[in-house]
């Protein structure tokens, strides 16, 4: 047993290196943490991860500002599990795909396009989730697209921390792990970000091509964007799959990818100053929930309660940036009232 020096409390202390007791002094020092006697659900998990009992598919560890691969994963686990406790509630789950759905059509809407196809099969996405028969064989659709192998601290390597971008790149990336973070922030969201920052040199040919009309420029970024769709359907030989969660995700990605894509790599416009923030708000928020100072790790309950506030309040921002004129086009479209999130559900302590 140890005690903690700020209040002579007992803790279990985790079986960690001198490096990383190193950093999380300087954490400490640096922002007045006291110690981990604070986070009790934080340095459990912590030696789970230093046990080597936590995988994920990509180490986000520099972008997400963590002190090491150890510390990200950690806090990973805490966060899988709190997104558990999150979506137990049909409203929240109702409100995430209600909010995504406007700022995806949104988007649309900026590209000078009608948002009612994508609309469409967006809602039968999630109708197909909210189907709790269909999970099992979600989970496992997922868990067939690739290799996913606990990372230990001590078996690290360049050729394992580049594995996971290069299966990415071939269509083989396993999502083990069903919950928001690993599918909706970390496979759909991040992928996508990642792949735009990087895109074929064939794309960045035509957009860099100074002889090109931007018309031409954009329909080249669409067509290579159902090109490679097109190429990911094939490879869905079974059955089960053509109807499948990964085939319903295909179908909206048809209709928002080709706009997201121009949107990024097109000329500035209110479209890309748009996708621009909105990429940052989930970056944002991506680093709030991982920093010990924004969200509390205490416990799984107060995990969860804070993360729901960070996205109830990256949603109101994302949401009054649309502004008044782009949303009265889109409650055109899909029929019902928009709803903002009311300020009295953000604490002083969200920022």
């Amino acid at each position: 047993m140890h005690y903690c020096s700020c209040c002579r409390c007992a803790y279990r202390s985790p079986s960690v290196s001198l490096l990383q007791l190193t950093e999380h002094r300087e954490l400490r020092s640096a922002f007045g943490l006291g110690s981990l006697c604070h986070y009790p659900f934080y340095e459990e998990a912590l030696q789970m991860a230093e046990d080597g009992k936590i995988s994920c598919r990509v180490l986000r560890t520099e972008m997400l500002e963590c002190l090491g691969d150890t510390d990200f994963l950690a806090k990973l686990y805490c966060i899988r599990q709190a997104c558990q406790v999150i979506l137990r509630e049909r409203a929240t789950r109702m409100f995430l795909a209600d909010t995504g759905k406007k700022i995806l059509s949104s988007i649309i809407v900026k590209a000078r396009k009608s948002p009612k196809r994508f609309e469409e099969v967006f809602e039968d996405m999630i109708c197909f989730l909210e189907q709790t028969d269909h999970w099992e064989n979600t989970e496992a659709e997922l868990a067939t697209r690739g290799s996913e192998t606990p990372y230990h601290p001590k078996r690290v390597s360049a050729k394992t921390m580049g594995s996971a971008s290069s299966s990415r790149i071939h269509g083989t990336v396993q999502v083990k792990h069903l919950n928001f973070y690993d599918i909706v922030l970390d496979f759909i969201l991040m992928d996508s970000f990642e792949d735009l920052e990087n895109p074929p040199i064939s794309i960045q040919n035509v957009v860099n091509n100074r002889w090109l009309n931007s018309s031409f420029k954009e329909t080249a970024v669409a067509s290579s964007c159902w090109t490679v769709l097109k190429q990911k359907r094939q490879h869905m030989k079974v059955p089960l799959m053509q109807d499948g969660f990964i085939a319903h995700f295909y179908a909206v990605c048809e209709h928002i990818s080709p706009v997201l894509a121009w949107g990024f790599l097109g000329p500035k416009s209110s479209l890309h100053d748009f996708c621009c923030f909105f990429k940052d708000q989930v970056l944002f928020f991506l680093k709030d929930i991982f920093d010990l100072e924004k969200v509390r790790y205490s416990c799984v309950e107060t995990l969860a309660e804070d993360i729901l506030h960070l996205l109830h309040r990256r949603s109101e921002l994302l949401l009054a940036y649309l502004g008044a004129d782009s949303l009265r086009h889109i409650n055109g479209c899909v029929g019902t009232p928009l709803h903002l999130v009311p300020s009295s559900m953000l604490e002083t302590r969200v920022q």
